[in-house]
This record gives C-alpha cells, sequence and structure tokens, in this order.
C-alpha cells in the first residue's frame, strides 16, 4: 500500500473516499484540521500508532473500531502534540472509507 498523504489540503470541508482491506492504510491528515470524520459501510479498525501496511490485532494491539454503517468523528489536537498519521482498515474483506475534514474558522 501507498500513504494516502493530504497534508497539502487547504480547502475545507474535504471529502475524500479511499479503498481499504484488511491491513492498515495509512492516511496523513492537514496540519490545519481540527476535526475528522470517518466511516463505512462495514465495519472498520483505526488507530494512531502503527505502519502503512500493518495487520491489527498482531502488529497494532492498541486501536478502535466503528462498527458498520456509522461514522466517528474525531477532534483534532492543533500544536506540537498532534498526530496527523491515521491507520484504517476494514475488519473484513475491502470497502472505501468515507472521510470529511473539517477545520475550524
Amino acid at each position: 500500500m501507498s500513504i494516502i498523504d493530504l497534508s497539502n489540503v487547504n480547502d475545507y470541508p474535504y471529502i475524500k473516499r479511499f479503498a481499504v482491506t484488511t491491513t492498515a492504510q495509512e492516511i496523513t491528515i492537514p496540519k490545519n484540521a481540527t476535526k475528522i470524520t470517518f466511516g463505512s459501510i462495514g465495519a472498520l479498525y483505526f488507530a494512531n500508532i502503527g505502519e502503512d501496511g500493518d495487520a491489527f490485532g498482531v502488529d497494532i494491539t492498541d486501536y478502535c473500531f466503528v462498527p458498520a454503517n456509522n461514522l466517528i468523528s474525531i477532534n483534532m489536537e492543533i500544536g506540537r502534540q498532534s498526530n496527523r498519521s491515521l491507520l484504517i482498515a476494514m475488519q473484513s474483506g475491502s470497502g472505501h472509507v468515507n472521510m470529511i475534514i473539517e477545520k475550524d474558522k
């Protein structure tokens, strides 16, 4: 897999749809983003520590989930403590993730 680099996005809200499988797809979030919302028709795993292509439950042991047909919103920290890497995978099979990136004015 290759990292989906959205770090240069500067138009908000920004909507992105991308394909994922059961291995981690890394997405780089823009520095100015203050909120991300994502979900899928299928159930997802997500984490912010790991690497592109890692396996959830094996390589990535600290993670959370999004049930099928749901969205989750995460407020993003601004500044030095901000982690701008998000790893997402399908819990089974393959599918698409829908993501909205927002920035407060």
